[in-house]
């Protein structure tokens, strides 16, 4: 059997797989769905990462992202393992397309004088591999329900996926969506889940990290206070924190990341998909 896009295809009678998209993105994420009456669970593999499939009211579903860097106008190898009831297991081949995020380019980042130790790309390295490592975790209980939600009222002033020109000569992609806010405004979480770092980091400042289940994580980043600690469970719209300027950052703003099974995905994106429940 060969999966193709958003089709609906039936493997033998008692398995169907449904995909909400045609491609993805470099950078953002898909829902796959799978059902049956024989169907006790599954896993998608592609782009050297595995996706288990996780309970939902009809059936199973799966979240698969996209890595910001990888390589487009693509077809890449999947496969999707389905574990039936009776012990056994049905295997398809098939393929993901990445199409470009079509991201800009942005100059003049001009960071202060005396923070400009934080462009030293081992320190990015080191910072990169923390949180990776981190949003690597899956955790098979989800804690939201439904969309995801901004935490905070405001407009954005750089997008997710940019390639950013600092003032020492260097670029770096953005792996979140800037706010635009001032100092000491209440940040609230996303969703629903439970707070996994509460500290602060070299660019990314005072910052909280929620994992909501499912593989799926928020970041907030350059806040200048934390009001929670890693352990607590925090509720949709709770407030987590205030706004600031703190790490690599040259201005007051908040830096709004989220991830998905280790990849970083548009936030803006990532809000606008239809969650299975």
């Amino acid at each position: 059997m060969t999966l193709l896009g958003a089709a609906r295809i039936s493997a033998q009678p008692q398995i169907l797989l449904s995909f909400d998209y045609e491609y993805i993105r470099q950078g953002m994420a898909g829902v796959v769905n799978l059902s049956g009456a024989d169907v006790l669970g599954g896993v998608i593999e592609t782009l050297d990462r595995t996706y288990p499939f996780f309970p939902v009211t009809n059936g199973f579903a799966s979240l698969v992202s996209v890595p910001l860097n990888q390589k487009i106008k693509k077809d890449y190898p999947l496969s999707v393992t389905v574990y039936l009831k009776d012990g056994s297991s049905v295997k398809s081949e098939g393929v993901l397309r990445v199409e470009s995020g079509e991201y800009i380019r942005e100059s003049n980042f001009v960071i202060p004088k005396d923070r400009m130790y934080l462009l030293d790309p081992e320190i990015q390295q080191n910072e990169d591999l923390r949180l990776t490592s981190i949003y690597s975790v899956v955790t098979p209980t989800r804690f939201w329900e439904g969309r995801f939600a901004t935490p905070v009222n405001a407009a954005t002033t750089s997008p997710f996926g940019s390639v950013r020109s600092y003032n020492d000569g260097s670029t770096r992609r953005h792996t979140g969506v800037d706010f635009r806010v001032t100092t000491g405004i209440p940040i609230s979480a996303a969703a629903t889940g439970r707070v996994v770092f509460a500290r602060g980091l070299d660019i990314h400042g005072y910052n909280v990290i929620i994992d909501h289940g499912w593989g799926v994580f928020t970041n907030y980043s350059h806040l200048s206070q934390i009001f929670v600690v890693p352990g607590q469970v925090v509720l949709q719209g709770e407030i987590i924190g205030l706004t600031g300027n703190t790490g690599r950052s040259t201005g007051p703003h908040l830096h709004f990341e989220v991830a998905v099974n280790g990849n970083w995905v548009s936030p803006i994106e990532f809000l606008k998909l239809k969650m299975p429940t």
